[in-house]
């Protein structure tokens, strides 16, 4: 049995070292732009939520501005009502107890 000399043993672990470490290389790098791909999606997904939820925010606001508004004036037409009659009820203070 021949000994196995410094030199094959070289090229043994080139030939094993070598496609692995261009393995791994190579991985990272695939590795590296599907993550950079990711990170854009995830950005302009973000981007496009806070884009929806701001309008929303607008859409809602104007709403409940119109309904408030709704609603005081329909306070007020109903006090007037209950004055011409004379049918008011209990007079509350603006947390809804009773005065007096």
């Amino acid at each position: 049995m021949d000994a196995i000399t410094l030199t094959d043993l070289a090229a043994v672990v080139a030939a094993v070292v070598v496609p692995t470490l261009a393995a791994v290389v190579a991985l990272s790098h695939y590795q590296h732009r599907d993550s950079t791909e990711t990170r854009r999606l995830i950005n302009a997904a973000r981007d496009e939520a806070r884009t929806l939820i701001n309008a929303h925010r607008r859409e809602n606001g104007e709403s409940l501005k119109l309904v408030v508004r709704s609603l005081a004036d329909a306070r007020k037409r109903l006090a007037r009502i209950e004055g011409h009659f004379g049918i008011g009820g209990d007079p509350t203070d603006e947390d809804g107890r009773r005065q007096g």
